[in-house]
């Protein structure tokens, strides 16, 4: 399968923008070969000059105040530094981002067909989080644990991030799954 990657950034890491902490980056540690870094919008302004094989970025919480997002940020701080930004079109936030970002965007969505990976049938089943998710005309079932709150988009996210970097669909959910 073909890679959104140049030669330049295969040794770099994949940065996750969020709060830090994130189960995003955890779940992408387990589906992604090389590191997966975590910076707040605040360090990836500061963290001037350093290259990423992606940016997935994380636009779950909205900001109290109408301030500067960290969607916002990071669209900002690291449009050119990265070679695919991963963002959701879920969030209004999240769809500028997608549509100002110079590059290329991996999207994914619980349900916009204009996104390249789609989440189809959501379901809480007992203790499971279960969803189909559909990309590249392929469907791959996914079924992980739902924990205290389930996190759909966690889990997208990651899944969109491994599939932006080349992994397969079927392999990246079954190892989600597992």
């Amino acid at each position: 399968m073909e890679t959104m990657l140049d030669r330049g950034t295969m040794d770099a890491p994949v940065a996750v923008v969020g709060r830090g902490g994130t189960l995003t980056a955890q779940l992408l540690r387990t589906l992604l070969p090389g590191p997966v870094v975590e910076l707040t919008p605040c360090q990836a302004v500061w963290d001037e000059g350093r290259r990423y094989r992606a940016v997935v970025v994380e636009n779950f919480d909205h900001p109290a105040h109408p301030t500067l997002s960290g969607c916002a940020a990071a669209r900002w701080a690291l449009a050119r530094r990265a070679e695919v930004t991963v963002v959701g079109l879920d969030d209004p936030e999240g769809r500028r981002l997608a549509g100002a970002r110079p590059g290329a965007v991996y999207a994914y969505s619980d349900g916009r067909p204009q996104a390249d990976l789609t989440a189809k049938n959501v379901r809480l089943r007992g203790e499971r989080l279960e969803f189909e998710a559909l990309a590249g005309g392929e469907l791959a079932r996914v079924r992980v644990s739902a924990g205290d709150s389930p996190r759909l988009y966690d889990h997208l996210a990651a899944l969109a991030g491994a599939l932006a970097l080349g992994v397969p669909l079927p392999e990246a959910a079954e190892r989600l799954s597992s």
